[in-house]
């Protein structure tokens, strides 16, 4: 008891001293994440309604992941140039009225555009909220505050694909309608009560100093997130599929072994994150890609139920150590005027990675088997782990 009661202390000392604005913003995500209830069904929507077979749907997906690359650095772009908090209000709007339109479909040649849009409207948002949410706060607690929004985030996707099960048991349509519904609540939030506030984005003398192209530090640290990536994102892909395959279980079996991952995000991300505020960033990022990359190692030798239960919390006691710092370093990195593109190219790593972790591990599995998609996820890994090694040391040398 004593144990639980300084761990409950701890957790409540990670939330002390944020300000209502970040608050409200993890709150406008958390209720935007809550309804994320279509991507999640698409490829059976495209099924059941459409008659796609699984590699058609896989294509069409694909799009969406180009649209969601695309809109990451187009609402980076537009949250420098409008405001974090414009961007995030016409984002959630129009994917809000997107949603609703896409119920009326019934035409498959209208689909491979309207999963794109899908994606790009989608993924806009994202840049403007992490943008707002780093600015929301002094830089002593912003690794606290985007920890917060990951745990929001984290806590919303853990509803959304439940209660959309449940709706696309009724219709499919009510998916686009639950979703919509809440980007358009999502939006409402944020114009009600933050429709007057504007960070700081820095002068016109400074919108000339160097910007993300220039920025080769920055360039190099997002190509070892996307290595980084490509690994993780295996766990709810291709690891699926492995464990139906290796183990016979079922989709309830596989989803409560997945739902391991956002549950220690959402309980240990944030003390984690307190404990660490003095160390610095990159290191640490290192160590987090090394620890995700022995995660996946721990499903090479034959430990069963108890080896893959492991793997999950290993990976994610590594993504914890990782993301939120990763991303407290971008925002720290980018200049005022830059923040948005920096904050669009960061999240257009996780959408291209989107795109490519499935098709990739799904290959190598299907070529090479499960073993040695497995080492080649704990060599990204360590590949990314020395990169952002090397990349710290460069950052302290002021190079």
């Amino acid at each position: 008891m004593r144990l639980l009661s300084r761990l409950g202390a701890h957790y409540r000392e990670s939330f002390r001293g944020l300000p209502a604005t970040t608050w409200l913003l993890c709150l406008a995500a958390f209720v935007n994440r809550a309804g994320a209830m279509v991507v999640p069904f698409l490829s059976l929507y495209l099924g059941e309604r459409f008659g796609y077979s699984p590699g058609e749907a896989g294509r069409l997906l694909s799009l969406y992941g180009i649209g969601a690359v695309c809109g990451s650095l187009l609402g980076g772009r537009l949250a420098d140039r409008l405001g974090p908090v414009r961007v995030q209000i016409a984002t959630l709007s129009a994917t809000a009225g997107w949603m609703l339109l896409l119920t009326q479909v019934a035409q498959p040649w209208l689909l491979a555009p309207a999963v794109f849009v899908l994606g790009l409207l989608n993924d806009a948002f994202r840049p403007g909220n992490i943008t707002a949410v780093g600015s929301s706060c002094e830089p002593a607690l912003r690794r606290r505050a985007l920890a917060l929004n990951r745990l929001a985030l984290n806590a919303g996707w853990a509803i959304g694909p439940t209660v959309g099960g449940y709706l696309a048991d009724v219709d499919f349509r009510w998916l686009f309608v639950a979703d919509g519904a809440t980007c358009g609540l999502a939006a409402l939030l944020v114009w009600w009560f933050l429709r007057g506030w504007r960070p700081d984005v820095g002068t016109p003398a400074e919108a000339a100093a160097r910007g993300v192209r220039h920025d080769h530090l920055f360039v190099a640290a997002m190509v070892c997130c996307t290595a980084y990536l490509l690994a993780f994102l295996q766990y709810f892909s291709t690891e699926s599929r492995w464990l139906a395959a290796e183990f016979g279980y079922d989709k309830k079996t596989i989803g409560w072994l997945l739902a391991i991952n956002p549950v220690m995000v959402v309980l240990f991300e944030l003390p984690t994150v307190q404990a660490l505020r003095g160390h610095r960033a990159l290191p640490t990022v290192a160590l987090g890609s090394l620890v995700t990359g022995l995660g996946f190692l721990l499903l090479v030798p034959p430990l069963g139920a108890a080896g893959v239960v492991l793997s999950m919390v290993v990976l994610t006691a590594g993504e914890i150590l990782q993301m939120p710092q990763l991303g407290a370093w971008v925002h720290d990195r980018a200049p005022p005027h830059a923040r948005g593109a920096y904050n669009g190219v960061y999240t257009g790593t996780f959408s291209l990675a989107f795109v490519l972790a499935p098709w990739l591990g799904g290959e190598l599995y299907d070529a090479a088997g499960a073993a040695a998609l497995w080492w080649t996820c704990g060599g990204l890994g360590a590949l990314s782990a020395a990169g952002f090694l090397l990349l710290a040391r460069r950052e302290q040398a002021g190079r």
